[in-house]
């Protein structure tokens, strides 16, 4: 099972410029670009709201109250990015929280929408454009992560998984290899 990397349509814009990722928190400062003489072709691919690239991943479970000490220490900080303030503040009154490992990363070419995937549904009344199948498009993407397929369920399992621009933009220029959460899906364990 691989990991499906969404970036949220949330600003700041997160923009492929030329295979190096960048966010810009307005148009404004994509215009300065365009007056700087580089065609819309050069500047961008805004990568909001769309799947942006696809992983491995290994999920390591860590316990709050003596686990956040080990994983501060064998560098989980400075792979996911936070400051040990961060972390804190991100799984205070929480007894564990995980870090998402992520390896392999592969950056699509073309990004892809997230009608390209569907996801089950127990719902009997559910329209389903494959004949009553349980499967199901969805058009808006999962606050956190969610089990999608990308062949009525006949195909690969995915998890796909949220991730605010700021943060994506760190993962697909390789700042960023871990990514903490506080919850992830059982099958993913």
């Amino acid at each position: 099972m691989k990991l499906l990397l969404y970036c949220t349509k949330a600003k700041p814009y997160l923009a492929d410029f030329k295979g190096e990722y960048q966010t810009y928190s307005n148009g404004k400062e994509l215009d300065e670009l365009w007056d700087k003489g580089f065609n819309l072709n050069d500047i961008m691919n805004i990568l909001n709201g769309k799947i942006v690239a696809e992983c491995d991943f290994e999920v390591e479970w860590c316990d709050t109250s003596w686990c956040c000490g080990d994983f501060i220490e064998h560098k989980g900080l400075e792979k996911s990015c936070l400051t040990k303030e961060q972390l804190f503040d991100y799984v205070k009154g929480r007894n564990e929280f995980y870090a998402i490992h992520i390896n392999n990363l592969y950056i699509f070419d073309e990004p892809k929408k997230i009608t390209a995937y569907h996801c089950k549904t127990n719902k009997n009344d559910e329209l389903c454009l494959n004949g009553g199948c349980g499967y199901k498009f969805f058009h808006k993407a999962p606050q956190n992560m969610m089990k999608v397929y990308d062949h009525w369920g006949k195909g690969n399992e995915y998890i796909l998984i949220s991730i605010r621009p700021e943060w994506l933009c760190k993962i697909l220029n390789g700042e960023k290899t871990i990514e903490v959460r506080k919850k992830v899906l059982k099958e993913m364990i």
